[in-house]
């Protein structure tokens, strides 16, 4: 007895440190890995319907990669690319606007002389130097938008390389995935019953997500289209941004609303930044959690704080874990609510049940 305390006490020390360094050989990965799965529940659908065509599971997972790469790799570095253009277009407007104003500093205040005075005519402005604190909101605003320039180009690099790797990943899902899951029940100590509501949960959970994100991108990004129509500037990126966490169709907005000011349309310019911030912004707080709860059956404040929890610690993909880390934790306290109801069920039998010694 004493020996098997033993041995089981080492292997779960060693089990304990081989987890860790394994962790530490995939850390690097886990963003490109995590992708990978996430693509490969929302895709395999299809995936089971091209193996039916092609037979060859081999043959099946290379097309279902491919027409992966082709939807979703392909026109994110195209799009990242057109971005990166249209906002060396903007820095060269504004630069070549601000040098015949004699810098940008002039220029700007030359821009916000209008609004100045026309606010002016309804609120006593004088207390406020309100000139200098724009300039310096404007400056801040400046210095974020060529720092995360120069991020999204450095890290086009970076998206190539872990598309590369998502890409290699998601073909052996595709190949195996079904007996990897198979290999994962048999690790877990789970009943089949378990198994199944465990890993039900975290698909509808991604698929939820994932479908819900693409409908509140659909709608944010009309929302958006129509305001940059509606003032002369196109912009059929819209919706992809509005994917994106933090940033999401800020990163269209505001630019365009810059490019207004810039050029002298300040009015518009005010109209399209408050209908971003304040109509579009608030859209994806209210919109997708709904959406999301309705499909894996939570409650819409949790899913809130899922998302947004999820984004704050994993950044992108923190839209898909946070849900799943949630739905997860909510599955294995219904486990573990029914283990304890069942065993409270075994207890109280034993416990009513006669003894056979106090029989005799």
């Amino acid at each position: 007895m004493v020996r098997k305390r033993v041995t089981v006490t080492f292997l779960l020390t060693v089990t304990a440190v081989s987890l860790y360094f394994c962790y530490l050989l995939f850390q690097p990965f886990l963003k490109p890995l995590l992708s990978a799965v996430v693509i490969a529940v929302v895709f395999f659908p299809v995936h089971v319907r091209i193996q039916k065509i092609l037979r060859s599971p081999s043959l099946a997972a290379l097309a279902s990669t491919i027409i992966v790469v082709l939807l979703i790799v392909v026109p994110a570095i195209a799009i990242i690319l057109a971005v990166k253009e249209e906002g060396a277009g903007l820095y060269t407007l504004i630069d070549e606007k601000s040098t015949e104003s004699g810098g940008l500093s002039p220029y700007v205040s030359h821009l916000l002389e209008r609004p100045i005075q026309w606010l002016g005519s309804f609120v006593d402005l004088s207390k406020f130097d309100l000139r200098a604190s724009l300039l310096g909101r404007l400056r801040e605003v400046s210095s974020f938008l060529v720092a995360e320039g120069w991020m999204i180009v450095g890290g086009v690099t970076t998206f190539i390389l872990n598309s590369v790797i998502t890409s290699f990943t998601l073909f052996f899902l595709f190949r195996e995935g079904r007996s990897m899951r198979r290999r994962a029940a048999a690790i877990l100590p789970l009943s089949s019953e378990q198994i199944e509501k465990l890993f039900g949960g975290i698909e509808n959970t991604i698929i939820g997500t994932v479908y819900g994100g693409l409908a509140v991108a659909a709608v944010q990004g009309t929302l958006v289209g129509l305001a940059l129509w509606a003032f002369g500037i196109p912009s059929p990126i819209a919706s992809f941004f509005a994917l994106l966490p933090v940033v999401g169709t800020a990163a269209v907005w505001v630019p365009a609303s810059i490019y207004l000011l810039a050029t002298g349309s300040w009015v518009k310019a005010i109209i399209l930044a408050a209908w971003g911030a304040f109509i579009v912004g608030t859209i994806d707080n209210v919109l997708r959690p709904y959406l999301i709860s309705g499909r894996v059956q939570m409650h819409t404040l949790l899913i809130f704080f899922a998302v947004f929890g999820g984004v704050n610690v994993f950044g992108f993909l923190g839209l898909f874990i946070g849900p799943v880390i949630l739905a997860v934790t909510l599955t294995l306290l219904s486990m573990l609510r029914d283990e304890g109801r069942s065993w409270n069920s075994y207890w109280q039998e034993e416990s009513a049940a006669p003894n056979p010694r106090n029989d005799e």
